[in-house]
């Protein structure tokens, strides 16, 4: 059985899914990743608040590339890249500091995961569109501006340098595929996690520390011994960069978004080499700017007591958008025993 694509899309059809995405990526990392570290940093005196305030004399109150002005769509988008960027950062003045031991549970102390006392109040998030918006343009360069205050703290007191500072950027810039990889892994090995990835993925995949990218809502398909899944962007190229890399050629082809809206069981064998069971049903999920599909793939046998990392090994684009198995256990260790 073939359960066909849904129509083509254009531009962002559901704003308010993205405005709600946003107010909430948001106010997650401020109150849960960077202000429990500014009091862990301080309570723990590895940073005065004389040395943030030092470094805040210094630095302008508006953040490079604010923008607050153009069509509303222009000014979602905006926020959904100043939020990437935010997290990037975050990741950032996380890094190990010399001499000072960090724990993860530090931080779930600071931010009150086990004392209500402790935990930082959220704003409402009241009014129109328009007005939703206009407050998180103005909480994002407040919140982003504190973010390079710390940053800048760090740098002066030498417990970052910046040449440390741009290798990570380079690595976190090469990340998109093996993000997607790092999703599955923990999917795998983690049921709690599979749970909260198939029926609130954004949210599900704050736990890794990914930068959620321009979308209102991510679906993930799950394969099964009775379903395959298949993902497309009929109209363009929808896809969750950030989460999974960039997407193959072939995916921006209009022969495979074609192909395989019309046959997907066909062109899967066709064009990819992949034969599925003829009771084996494949659905197709079209993403699109509002909702951007990836595959939760089957995990192989022969991998009980694999690590995560092991376990990401396996997977690939292919598997993720679904025209693909995940690697052979078999591959990965011919792969790793080679010289």
């Amino acid at each position: 059985m073939t359960q066909p694509a849904v129509s083509a899309h254009a531009h962002i059809l559901d704003p308010e899914s993205h405005v709600h995405a946003v107010e909430e990526d948001l106010e997650y990392w401020r109150t849960k990743r960077l202000e429990p570290r500014v009091f862990l940093l301080h309570r723990r005196g590895v940073l005065t608040l004389y040395d943030l305030l030092q470094a805040a004399t210094r630095l302008p109150r508006v953040a490079p590339g604010d923008r607050s002005t153009g069509s509303l769509e222009e000014r979602i988008r905006a926020l959904e890249d100043g939020l990437d960027e935010y997290v990037r950062g975050i990741a950032l003045v996380s890094l190990d500091l010399p001499g000072y031991d960090y724990v993860i549970d530090d931080t779930r102390k600071e931010r009150g995961d086990y004392d209500a006392f402790f935990r930082i109040s959220k704003p409402s998030h009241e009014g129109t569109l328009e007005e939703r918006v206009a407050r998180l343009e103005e909480q994002l360069r407040d919140y982003s501006w504190l973010l390079r205050v710390l940053t800048q703290a760090l740098l002066d007191k030498g417990l970052l340098s910046a040449e440390r500072l741009a290798a990570e950027r380079q690595r976190q810039a090469g990340r998109g595929a093996w993000n997607g990889a790092r999703i599955v892994a923990r999917a795998w090995v983690d049921p709690a996690f599979k749970e909260a990835l198939l029926t609130q993925g954004r949210e599900a995949v704050r736990a890794l520390d990914i930068p959620p990218g321009r979308l209102g809502k991510l679906g993930v398909a799950e394969n099964t011994a009775t379903l395959h899944n298949v993902v497309v962007c009929t109209l363009c190229s929808c896809y969750p960069h950030d989460l999974l890399g960039d997407p193959p050629w072939w995916y921006r082809s209009d022969q495979y978004k074609q192909q395989i809206v019309r046959d997907p069981r066909g062109t899967l064998a066709r064009l990819f080499g992949l034969t599925l069971p003829e009771q084996m049903e494949v659905r197709v999920h079209d993403s699109t700017s509002d909702v951007r599909w990836m595959v939760l793939p089957r995990r192989p046998a022969g991998t009980e007591g694999w690590s995560e990392e092991e376990l990401a090994q396996l997977v690939t684009i292919e598997s993720l958008v679904g025209v693909a198995e995940p690697r052979a256990p078999e591959e990965v260790r011919r792969r790793e025993a080679a010289p």
